[in-house]
């Protein structure tokens, strides 16, 4: 398993640990679940590559979907989460663990966004032979 997505449910976790804990920012916490949603056409998409779907046209649909929800239900509320955070929040000294999380996530989900983009629409930016197999295909994180 690769470690960011590792990366990424610990920060989650420690993160909404912290929020039951002070039972501040729940709205926040239920903003981060909307998250969760991409995640299911980002396994569907995972789905596709690894069996080898005989119809293109399957994958070039999801594709598009995968996009757009990406950037509805991961991009989008990171967004305002990170501004309201940095706008409200962190101004009055409240919520620099929340802050600190928010600001790592906010790479990582970039970092992520930039991958999929490189994978499913710019294949011709890829580097050269790192992140292949044996037979020569590409592994499924990217």
């Amino acid at each position: 398993m690769a470690t960011g997505p590792v990366h990424l449910v610990a920060m989650a976790i420690s993160a909404f640990v912290s929020l039951i804990i002070t039972g501040r920012f729940l709205v926040a916490a239920m903003l981060l679940l909307l998250v969760e949603v991409s995640n299911i056409f980002l396994t569907v998409r995972m789905l596709l590559k690894m069996s080898n779907v005989p119809s293109p046209a399957l994958y070039e649909a999801n594709k598009y979907v995968n996009l757009v929800m990406y950037f509805v239900f991961r991009l989008a509320p990171q967004s305002y989460l990170t501004w309201y955070f940095l706008r409200y929040v962190e101004v009055q000294g409240q919520g620099a663990f929340l802050t600190a999380n928010l600001l790592l996530l906010d790479a990582m989900i970039l970092m992520y966004f930039s991958r999929l983009l490189r994978s499913d629409f710019f294949p011709s930016l890829r580097k050269g032979s790192a992140g292949r197999d044996v037979d020569g295909e590409k592994f499924l994180i990217d």
